[in-house]
């Protein structure tokens, strides 16, 4: 596709869209949380410490006394088990799961025949940890919110109507399995109580340990799936509530790597601000976009240089309000043939990523087909002149014999009787 760098004026918004000023942008990407509670980093430090809590718990629990199905440790386990999966997708579940599992720690302390192992005490400073981070994590996402809504000032605008089938059909993939594997674990739940209590009634004790792993297995997956997909649907759905507001922004495509936005597409010291991936269902619409700019090409491509996007990012109308979680539409120009300029949209979910591979750049100044063109064209050219010269400066080795004698180049060789 060939993007052009900066938006012709026919794609600017009635009312203009103000362009995300570096300093401005600068101030929204500091709002976010510290390094020490980032999603992706506490996720993955979490996972092996909660299974250390696990292994320390179940080291130090006491022998049962009684015989059939321990029920009561059963949430607290869930809730423990799915505690880095929720802190990096859904940290609104994590502000009730963590408190939730911390209590279930601190009653099943108080119980008698409990011993105070290192395990309890593990567990209840994760659930510390992860309940703080996610309290920041929301106040972050509030204070950027309030930092791009003053940015953008007044500019509001629906979003554009033909928008990709990956925006349209947001979280259904996630929704469906999800809702799949709870539904299992809830069967299987069902079936060791049922069991347990019929056992009851025998005198004969039943233990659903079984039934409650599997479920456990199921739970922590399932729960995780199918909130992110109904998260990832509402992101969705929230573009839909109203105009929305709108800047114009940068956007860097590396060659490897997810897309970032950048405060604009001119400043070259601009930091990235937030990730997102660049996938075919969530950047190309149905049909063509709006139309631009026409007339001839040299001329368009003069006004309106086009770039290479891997090299350097190109100017695009954000809708939306960009923070962790969230859901904007990107709106740019590029060309659908070499004599129209049309928009093309691509809807992106926000990652909570922080480390790029972004290279310095600079800005070509002209068109990146036009120079490619030329570049094809010298080497063409080249590839003619060797070839010329290949055919008219060869040296020939061959035998043969003519009618003023025989000659034999020095690969022939004769014999005589």
């Amino acid at each position: 596709m060939s993007i052009v760098k900066n938006l012709p004026e026919a794609a600017i918004p009635q009312g203009g869209a103000p362009v995300w000023k570096p300093e401005d942008a600068r101030r929204w990407r500091d709002a976010r949380v510290p390094w020490a509670f980032s999603p992706t980093v506490v996720g993955w430090v979490l996972a092996p410490l909660v299974l250390l809590a696990i292994v320390l718990l179940v080291r130090y629990e006491p022998e049962r006394t009684h015989l059939g199905t321990a029920w009561t440790g059963f949430p607290g386990a869930v809730l423990l088990l799915a505690l880095p999966a929720w802190y990096r997708f859904l940290p609104g579940a994590t502000l009730v799961g963590a408190p939730l599992a911390a209590l279930d720690t601190v009653l099943s302390l108080a119980l008698p025949e409990r011993s105070d192992g290192p395990g309890a005490w593990l567990v209840l400073a994760l659930c510390a940890w992860a309940f703080t981070g996610a309290l920041l994590r929301r106040r972050a996402r509030s204070r950027q919110r309030n930092l791009f809504l003053a940015a953008a000032g007044g500019a509001r605008r629906p979003v554009p109507q033909r928008l990709t089938t990956g925006h349209r059909r947001r979280g259904r993939w996630l929704i469906a399995p999800g809702a799949a594997l709870c539904l299992a674990a809830a069967v299987l739940l069902a079936w060791g109580l049922a069991a347990d209590l019929r056992a009851a009634g025998t005198g004969t004790p039943y233990d659903a340990a079984g039934q409650q792993l599997v479920a456990l297995l199921l739970l922590v997956p399932g729960t995780t799936l199918l909130g992110r997909g109904l998260q990832a649907r509402r992101a969705a759905r929230r573009l839909h509530d109203g105009p929305q507001p709108v800047l114009r922004v940068g956007v860097r495509n590396p060659l490897v790597g997810p897309c970032w936005l950048v405060a604009d597409a001119v400043t070259t010291t601009a930091e990235p601000l937030v990730a997102f991936r660049d996938l075919f269902a969530n950047s190309h619409g149905s049909g063509s976009g709006r139309l631009l700019a026409g007339g001839e090409e040299s001329r368009l491509r003069a006004e309106h240089h086009d770039i290479d996007p891997r090299r350097e990012p190109f100017e695009a109308l954000l809708y939306g309000v960009p923070h962790e979680g969230a859901e904007v539409v990107l709106e740019y120009a590029h060309y659908e043939s070499d004599t129209r300029i049309v928009t093309a949209v691509t809807t992106a979910p926000l990652l909570p990523v922080r480390r790029h591979s972004l290279p310095p750049w600079q800005p070509a100044g002209n068109s990146y087909t036009l120079r490619s063109r030329v570049e094809d064209e010298r080497r063409r050219v080249e590839r003619a002149a060797r070839a010329a010269r290949g055919d008219h400066g060869g040296v020939g080795f061959a035998c043969g014999s003519g009618d003023g004698g025989s000659s034999c180049g020095g690969g022939c060789g004769g014999g005589g009787d």
